[in-house]
């Protein structure tokens, strides 16, 4: 039997989305708000950063607990149109 996508996950579940997008000042506010639309106020413990050993990229990791498949497909929607998001994972 094949499974589809959504099978592959019990909501609600813990699921991180990984964003990165060249290091400007406003890239966590913006993506952090982005999400939040959707899950609400994030906590600071949600959220962990990363540099590129040069400093000219970032990746923002921010652990949410998702509900729907759909809650994820809008929130990566949303992301995607982001000018400042290069690449999600």
């Amino acid at each position: 039997m094949s499974k589809s996508n959504d099978d592959i996950f019990k909501f609600p579940c813990e699921y991180p989305i990984k964003v990165f997008g060249l290091n400007q000042p406003k890239i966590e506010e913006s993506v952090c708000s982005i999400i939040e639309n959707y899950v609400g106020k994030l906590h600071k413990n949600q959220v962990s950063i990363k540099n590129s050993s040069k400093g000219k990229y970032i990746s923002i990791t921010i652990r949410i607990i998702a509900t729907s498949r759909q809650q994820l497909d809008s929130i990566n929607a949303d992301l995607q149109k982001s000018p400042l998001v290069s690449y999600l994972l």
